[in-house]
């Protein structure tokens, strides 16, 4: 009997299975879908914030959107910072009223989050820098104190720092009247903050900057095509020293002619002073003063001292009152400053009799001169300016009038993100260093290289490559953690808007000023310093 072979199956259909497996294998489609889904999902999350932020404005209620006219429209957020702050600024960088605008007093917390937000940043950069070469220096004590420096800083949080700087150090500075001045310098340090001597440009400063301009353009040419000769010659020209000498002549002549040519600056007296000249003021005075020499006024009690002083009137913070008074300081003779907030109040001052003297640019005196009931008894004085003097910091009864002053929060801030970040450089420094290696040193101590050309010249410019990305995320951090400054009262961003918003109630919109000004300073330090980073990382070959 014959047997029958049972029939196989029909094969399976695979081509729908295959062309699945191979579209989902395949990476273009892959991209394609993840694509898709990311755009479904940014849509779906500006449209659930959207949802959110008009169920939060509804809660909040049309009068946060209320317009000038009396209507309402998400347009008009911001119309309420028109109105008066009505409220002080303990540090103002600008000249503040409390019946300026929300808007400025905000531009004030703005500016002083920057002003001390770059100060730490530059001194971050130099202690880091410092902490981090000290950690791997041969010596041993050196060695270990940077060490302790950084461990602790970088183990405990700013915040607790930045409070221990301001209450156990800052606040426990001397009183005013009994200012530290290191070394007799013209430095006061207070619990009230620190004031320093600081540059003050004059109307001929633009003359002379446009030398220093020139001086540099000087430089980089004599840099260029001394090296230029070094390559054919074979031989060194210190090129750094010729380079610098001629920036330094230039600089000077500019300042030479700049002081020269310029006649802005003068003071105006009665003619019955017998001041005619700048140079009468020194005989007036020890006429006024019964002495015979300059060195006499050190003999002299405090109300003698006030009776034979030159009385100056002068408009708060003119270039004019640095100008005079020290050359008056260098003369040895004693002054009086009567401040004035506007120069109207300071010719009226002048016109009773208050001051012997009314110094100002020559402009702003002729107009005074005009404003006067008799401007032919009285006279414009000319007195010489450079293109750069120093306003120094010095006692005025209970005060340090002068120079430029940081308050006791402004130094806790600034002195708190210092150290703290400091601490944190330094090891980004430190790792850098270590980065390069050992046959980089070796060569250069076997050409002769003092540590100090071998930490410039050959390790640093290697060490950068790995420094720079780091060192981003570092001043990023510092620039946001200004905020801190609410801790000590210091008027920045943050402390300013909290105010604002205590004081108009609308804490949506004040908070989103503050995202996207924090938002740009991290897109504007993020593009500077990687286009730096671009421009400096060595190409590996």
């Amino acid at each position: 009997m014959a047997q029958t072979l049972a029939s196989a199956p029909p094969p399976m259909n695979k081509g729908f299975f295959s062309r699945i497996s191979s579209y989902i294998f395949d990476i273009r489609f892959l991209g394609v879908i993840v694509q898709i889904a990311f755009i479904a999902i940014v849509i779906l999350g500006v449209r659930t914030l959207g949802g959110n932020f008009a169920q939060n404005a509804g809660k909040l209620g049309r009068a946060q959107f209320i317009c000038r006219d009396g209507s309402f429209s998400y347009r008009c957020a911001y119309d309420f910072m028109d109105g008066n702050a009505g409220f002080d600024i303990s540090d103002p960088p600008l000249e503040y009223k409390t019946t300026d605008s929300f808007w400025w007093a905000l531009w004030n917390g703005i500016i002083n989050t920057f002003r001390v937000g770059i100060l730490a940043l530059i001194a971050t950069t130099i202690l880091g820098t410092l902490a981090g070469i000290a950690r791997l220096s041969d010596n041993w004590l050196l060695s270990k104190v940077a060490l302790v420096y950084v461990e602790i800083t970088r183990n405990t949080p700013v915040l607790v720092q930045l409070l221990l700087l301001y209450f156990s150090v800052v606040l426990a500075l001397p009183d005013i009247r009994e200012a530290i001045q290191p070394f007799g310098l013209p430095i006061f340090l207070s619990n009230r903050g620190l004031s320093i001597p600081w540059p003050e440009f004059m109307s001929s400063a633009p003359i002379w900057l446009a030398f220093l301009i020139l001086g540099i353009l000087q430089f980089q040419l004599t840099w260029f095509f001394m090296g230029r000769r070094e390559q054919e010659t074979g031989k060194p020209s210190n090129r750094f020293r010729w380079a610098l000498a001629g920036f330094l002549v230039i600089a000077a002549v500019g300042w030479i002619i700049s002081s020269a040519t310029a006649d802005n600056e003068g003071i105006l007296v009665a003619r019955s002073s017998r001041i005619g000249e700048f140079e009468d003021i020194k005989s007036v005075i020890m006429t006024r003063g019964g002495v015979n020499h300059v060195s006499e006024f050190a003999h002299k009690s405090d109300e003698e001292l006030e009776q034979a002083a030159l009385k100056i009137c002068v408009l708060r913070d003119s270039p004019s009152e640095p100008n005079l008074t020290n050359k008056l300081r260098r003369l040895g003779l004693p002054y009086e400053v009567n401040r004035a907030s506007s120069m109207s109040r300071a010719i009226s001052s002048f016109a009773e009799g208050n001051c012997d003297v009314l110094a100002a640019p020559k402009s702003a005196l002729n107009s005074a001169l005009a404003m006067l009931e008799s401007p032919a008894s009285n006279l414009i004085v000319s007195v010489k300016e450079a293109p750069l003097t120093w306003t120094v910091p010095s006692f005025e009864g209970f005060n340090v009038v002068g120079g430029w002053s940081m308050t006791g929060e402004f130094f806790a801030l600034f002195l708190g993100l210092t150290i703290f970040y400091g601490g944190g450089l330094a090891e980004v420094v430190r790792a850098g260093i270590l980065s390069v290696s050992k046959g980089q040193t070796e060569a250069a101590r076997a050409l002769g290289l003092l540590e100090g050309q071998r930490l410039q010249l050959i390790v640093l410019p290697q060490a950068l490559k790995v420094i720079i990305p780091p060192l981003i995320s570092t001043y990023l951090s510092l620039m946001k953690d200004t905020s801190l400054g609410v801790a000590v009262a210091f008027p920045e961003m943050y402390l300013i808007s909290q105010t604002l918003m205590n004081q108009s109630g609308r804490a949506l919109q004040i908070m989103i000023i503050i995202m996207l000004v924090y938002l740009v300073i991290s897109i504007f330090f993020s593009v500077v310093l990687n286009w730096y980073n671009q421009r400096v990382v060595l190409v590996e070959r």
